[in-house]
């Protein structure tokens, strides 16, 4: 005779209750953080963007949409926008663009010692903090005195007006943030060609398939999924620039490179409308779940997971 020895049905279901509250103690400090930190705020700026005051008086009058409003028929408002979305724009396609061709670069067999050192020169801007680099910049990119256009000018050329020209500083921007983010982006795809198994690449050879069609055929499908991400995070970073703006331009020459948040950031604490820039980082938001939205939707349909 076979005696069971399942435990009673009280003991099973205490056994479960006890581990189900393991898991939400586990997950707990991170919930806590994540509602304190992302969610509420959030929240906050969607309801403090229905107010009006200033941030040394507690008192706050509801005005509804007509932040909003405001915000919607200002033509420096509109500016801003255009300078934000060109600055993300151009910083993202340079970024994958330089960032994939390194990758693949280093990624080469043949030097693989000397692509060890390079990696470490290229990976070293990222860690460098930015408003060093923007610093640093400033004085590279100076139309009197800087390094730049004292090599322009030793060449015969005429100086160049990096950051002093409403034409040129804004695209200057770009390149500092493209300089300081492409190391790290580089190494991330490089690791992704890794992964790709060797046979394939020996089938290809074995077909005589040339280099050309052997990357768009086999090695940008196999890492595309790190081209997605890669894409998705440098636009969400290239939205929030702020630091690049604050130190080498002010959001100058003639409003030519202020950016959202740096626009953000002049009416909190600058113009002391707290509820107009609350209602600007609500815009912000909007744009970059919309521009991300797009990415993933695009991105489903080229991605190839293995």
């Amino acid at each position: 005779m076979i005696v069971s020895k399942r435990p009673p049905k009280a003991v099973a279901n205490k056994n479960d209750l006890y581990e189900r509250a393991i898991g939400y103690i586990l997950i707990a400090p991170a919930t806590i953080l994540l509602l304190v930190f992302t969610i509420y705020p959030v929240f906050y700026l969607l309801y403090r963007s229905l107010f009006s005051g200033n941030l040394i008086s507690s008192k706050m009058n509801f005005v509804g949409l007509d932040n909003y409003t405001r915000l919607m028929t200002s033509s420096e408002f509109h500016q801003v926008l255009r300078n934000t979305m060109f600055y993300t724009f151009i910083v993202v396609v340079l970024t994958m663009m330089f960032a994939v061709l390194i990758a693949v670069w280093l990624n080469e067999k043949k030097m693989r010692r000397l692509n060890d050192i390079v990696s470490s020169f290229i990976f070293t801007p990222h860690v460098v903090s930015i408003v060093s680099v923007s610093t640093l910049f400033l004085w590279l990119m100076d139309s009197n005195a800087g390094l730049l256009n004292l090599v322009i000018t030793t060449l015969g050329f005429q100086p160049y007006t990096f950051l002093a020209s409403p034409e040129t500083a804004l695209f200057s921007l770009t390149l500092v943030m493209v300089w300081k983010s492409i190391g790290y982006y580089s190494l991330l795809i490089m690791a992704a060609l890794q992964n790709i198994p060797s046979n394939i690449y020996e089938a290809a050879e074995l077909d005589d398939a040339p280099k050309i069609k052997t990357f768009f055929k086999i090695t940008f499908p196999m890492i595309s999924p790190t081209i997605l991400f890669v894409s998705v995070v440098a636009t969400i970073q290239s939205f929030r620039v702020f630091d690049t703006v604050s130190v080498m331009t002010q959001g100058g020459p003639v409003n030519s490179t202020n950016t959202l948040v740096y626009y953000i950031y002049q009416y909190a604490f600058r113009y002391g409308k707290p509820g107009y820039a609350c209602a600007a980082g609500v815009i912000l938001l909007i744009f970059v779940c919309i521009v991300t939205y797009i990415q993933f939707g695009v991105g489903s349909k080229r991605v190839h997971y293995q």
